[in-house]
């Protein structure tokens, strides 16, 4: 099937269009997509992707911003039985209309830059919803939802989201293969889901704790939470008063949290 014409970027879109093969070939031998799975696209651009996957039969459902995009897609696949799409910012598209058909969608993408960060966010917390996402993203945030702690990029980011699910690093894509070049480099990230149950009541505290930790992530733990907790709950939680944000794992986090919620009388 001929791939559709690159088509001149929407900067207000944050468009840049996956034009190496070789890369392709590598996120789809990631996702190895079988003709029993239900596939979501996000940004399906020019069909870089999408060629490979609707090859495969699996039911792929794709989200595109452009309406000019989504109209030459709609027309390319028109013969297409396994591909549908919705002319949709996927910001404001509720995925949960999708859970009839599947709760193990594999998601996947070249997420513009723009939107990344607070759409995984929001991904990792429907986790019950998807089996597995495999992104491309700009390598600064790919670098930062990888990060462990003590590393320069651990941070909020990193947090949040390895709470909800394992993420890997797996490679990075230069700025030559998309069209026009990003002015940054990429990487390509796995997610798969952490399926544990959580406390409503310690999610609260540990998101606050976290929250006002990283807001002035050089201060110590004793003076970056002495607006919600006193130093002698951070030791009742067996973490050092004088350590900073990025010293302290998600289990540490955790704890401080249950040690919060006691302490306030919960």
């Amino acid at each position: 099937m001929k791939r559709l014409a690159i088509p001149r970027a929407k900067k207000r879109l944050g468009q840049n269009f996956l034009i190496d093969d070789y890369v392709v070939a590598q996120i789809i031998q990631l996702i190895k997509p079988q003709h029993t799975d239900h596939i979501i696209e996000i940004g399906p651009g020019t069909g870089a992707l999408t060629d490979l996957l609707v090859r495969t039969k699996a039911a792929i459902t794709a989200i595109e911003v452009d309406r000019d995009l989504a109209r030459s897609l709609v027309e390319h696949y028109a013969d297409i039985p396994n591909f549908e799409l919705h002319n949709s910012d996927i910001m404001n598209f509720d995925l949960e209309i999708l859970r009839e058909r599947s709760t193990a969608w594999k998601i996947i993408g070249n997420l513009p830059y723009n939107i990344a960060t607070p759409l995984i966010m929001n991904l990792v917390t429907l986790r019950s919803l998807w089996s597995e996402m495999i992104f491309m993203l700009q390598k600064e945030v790919a670098l930062r939802l990888t990060a462990k702690a003590g590393a320069r990029s651990y941070g909020r980011l990193s947090i949040m989201a390895q709470r909800q699910a394992h993420i890997s690093y797996k490679f990075e894509v230069s700025a030559a293969s998309f069209c026009p070049q990003p002015k940054v480099q990429s990487a390509v990230v796995r997610f798969q889901p952490i399926n544990n149950t959580k406390n409503p009541e310690i999610d609260v505290y540990f998101e606050k704790i976290v929250r006002l930790a990283f807001a002035t992530r050089r201060k110590t733990l004793t003076n970056s939470l002495k607006s919600l907790i006193p130093s002698d709950v951070i030791k009742q939680a067996e973490i050092d008063p004088k350590s900073r944000a990025e010293d302290l794992t998600i289990t540490e986090y955790e704890r401080l949290a249950l040690k919060t919620l006691e302490a306030l009388g919960h």
